[in-house]
């Protein structure tokens, strides 16, 4: 099976104990990058948040206590957290989620899995459902240096198919979308090398 015909399709067969082993890549790229993605989803208080691709939850989990949260996952079977999760594609949060609407549309490790069109089309549904003067906060990979990396081993070690984004390319699209406050926020990986961003914007 090549690279193309891999990406959450498969998650289909796992269990949340097998989605949640952590791989090499893991602990090089995504722990350093807690260090900065942890305080700023912590930090959020007293809001209605969509989660998109929550997984099995690991940063739904810092929300429960002081926010209300609605999922959109492609395998909801994997979240076993108190959260409604409507099974669906993140292109369609406006279909999923009705007349809803959200302070905050949070979606953390899942754009990779986009390539340029889907990415805005993320962005723009996105839009759709957030409240006035509401916040995306999101992550992408950097398609150079440590992100380069990250994305060749995904795609030709692990058979992924993943994609990166230049930052002047997020915010295109972003101000596409409708969005006007952008800020990107460089995650490093343990060896301080800058392989993706923390996306925040109204």
């Amino acid at each position: 099976m090549t690279a193309d015909k891999i990406g959450h399709n498969r998650y289909v067969n796992y269990t949340p104990e097998s989605y949640e082993k952590q791989g090499i890549m893991t602990w090089l790229c995504r722990m350093p990058a807690d260090r900065k993605l942890v305080p700023a989803v912590s930090q959020i208080k007293g809001k209605h948040i969509l989660d998109v691709g929550l997984g099995t939850g690991d940063y739904t989990r810092l929300l429960l206590d002081n926010n209300t949260v609605v999922g959109v996952d492609q395998n909801p079977h994997l979240c076993k957290l108190a959260v409604k999760v409507h099974k669906g594609d993140a292109t369609e949060l406006s279909k999923l989620v009705g007349g809803e609407k959200f302070d905050i549309v949070l979606s953390t490790w899942m754009t990779d899995y986009f390539n340029g069109e889907k990415l805005q089309q993320f962005f723009n549904e996105a839009k759709k459902v957030l409240k006035d003067g509401g916040t995306l906060m999101t992550t992408t990979i950097r398609p150079n240096g440590w992100g380069l990396i990250y994305l060749f081993l995904a795609r030709y070690w692990r058979r992924v198919d993943k994609h990166g984004c230049a930052k002047s390319k997020v915010v295109a699209k972003l101000r596409q979308a409708g969005f006007t406050e952008i800020e990107l926020i460089n995650l490093n990986s343990w060896l301080g090398i800058p392989w993706a961003c923390l996306v925040i914007a109204k």
